[in-house]
């Protein structure tokens, strides 16, 4: 086993490049970005003025976008007196241009992130703490998962408003399952199950699970949902060091590398040949979002498939999940009327989120999954069946950049043969403590 090589501190600093990070690299040249002492006016009711008209930023632009521009349709045939301008931007796009806008005093009134950027941009103080309007806006601790309730809090304050949860899923082909003798109503719930599938499936000349490994995004979060379920974790609990490399994302990883080495996988795949394969009969599992998967999949004439929680390859239930969440945008002057309709929205969409389960995504509230229309949604509600078993990224700021600039590139690289499983993640882990370095001095100073 080659050793993992050692970088200077100046090698590292060049070649990530990641320490000017997405969507704050402006506001770290500019010092404290705007003035924090501004503070939310007291909210009670619902919104009752003269017509009004809200700015909503957000990233869907993909098949959730036109979803959500159906619910402000509804929302203002409900509240006519308020108009909401909903501008979708590229992701990427999005979490660089809001804080320049609130730099600039042109922030929209509200938005919708991610939950693991929630920490970074409450760092920053682009974004508000909500613990002001927690009882406007109705909310309820035994409404939501307890990994969900606390995604939104950051160092003892409530900055964000989860609207859902998509935990990665094993979507399956039933067809494929079934030419291979297998049980399509019994899709595999462990490591011995799911692999006796893959080697009936390769005795009959089919790779059962391709294996994205050109695709660091869609491989990373498989990787995450594995430490998980052997035991690891990716950080510790002050975000200052990566864990990743110990025992268990070992195994995680080595795992992964065997879909390759046993012919169950084909050797250099990216996420979209999988999702190619899977709608050809080609392939009969994915692990992926259900915010993503449901919606393309049910596009497909006659493919026959249905979803399930990831099976459980190690000692315990896990599966990598992501959240969408609402945050108000800081303002150089809160206007209450402004945030008095923004409330009068955030309460309405979250009694009404089973109208945004049709993106694909679960709701966040618990509620809403035991309304009998949610039991219609089968994919959706076939999802939810793991969620008690989600996991999130530490709400540690800047942790997402770590994740995709260093850690699931270099997954990739093992799993293309590049280097040895252990070898990377400990590449890895030398790259990230720079990183998570930098990370604890930047965002302290930006409090």
């Amino acid at each position: 086993m080659t050793a993992a090589p050692r970088l200077s501190r100046r090698t590292m600093l060049r070649g990530t490049g990641a320490l000017g990070l997405a969507g704050i690299a402006g506001l770290a040249a500019c010092g404290r970005p705007v003035d924090d002492s501004t503070e939310l006016p007291q909210v009670s009711g619902d919104y009752d003025g003269p017509p009004i008209t809200l700015q909503f930023w957000n990233g869907l632009t993909g098949g959730d976008g036109p979803v959500m521009r159906t619910l402000l349709q509804e929302f203002t045939a409900a509240h006519p007196a308020i108009r909401i301008e909903m501008y979708a931007i590229p992701w990427g796009n999005f979490y660089q241009k809001f804080p320049a806008a609130v730099v600039s005093g042109l922030a929209p009134d509200f938005g919708l992130m991610h939950n693991f950027q929630v920490a970074t941009n409450a760092a920053r103080r682009v974004i508000v703490p909500l613990d002001p309007l927690v009882d406007a806006l109705g909310l309820q601790e035994s409404d939501y998962l307890p990994v969900v309730w606390g995604s939104g809090l950051f160092q003892g304050q409530r900055w964000s408003l989860p609207l859902d949860m998509w935990p990665d899923s094993l979507f399956y082909n039933r067809r494929v399952l079934e030419q291979a003798g297998l049980d399509p109503d019994a899709p595999p719930t462990n490591r011995a199950e799911y692999e006796h599938a893959l080697e009936e499936l390769r005795r009959r000349d089919i790779q059962g699970h391709w294996l994205p490994a050109i695709d660091p995004q869609g491989v990373g979060r498989g990787f995450d949902s594995l430490l998980w379920q052997m035991g690891g974790e990716l950080y510790d609990a002050e975000g200052g060091r990566a864990l990743f490399g110990e025992d268990a994302g070992i195994r995680a990883l080595e795992w992964q590398h065997s879909l390759i080495a046993n012919g169950w996988s084909p050797s250099d795949v990216s996420g979209s040949d999988a999702n190619v394969a899977f709608k050809n009969d080609q392939n009969a599992f994915l692990w992926g979002g259900p915010g993503a998967l449901i919606n393309d999949l049910a596009k497909v004439e006659d493919l026959d498939w249905d979803v399930a929680p990831l099976p459980q390859i190690g000692p315990h239930r896990a599966a990598f999940s992501g959240s969408h969440q609402f945050v108000l945008m800081r303002q150089r002057e809160f206007d209450p009327d402004r945030v008095t309709a923004v409330v009068t929205f955030l309460r309405w969409i979250m009694a009404n989120s089973i109208g945004w389960a049709k993106a694909g995504p679960v709701p966040a509230r618990l509620p809403i999954l035991q309304q009998p229309e949610f039991a219609e949604l089968t994919a959706q509600s076939h999802v939810a069946e793991g969620v008690e078993h989600i996991r999130f990224y530490p709400l540690v700021p800047g942790i997402a950049e770590v994740q995709t600039t260093i850690l699931y590139p270099a997954i990739g690289d093992a799993l293309l043969g590049q280097i040895a499983p252990a070898d990377a993640l400990a590449r890895a882990t030398e790259q990230a403590s720079f990183l998570l370095e930098e990370n604890l001095t930047k965002y302290r100073e930006a409090r």
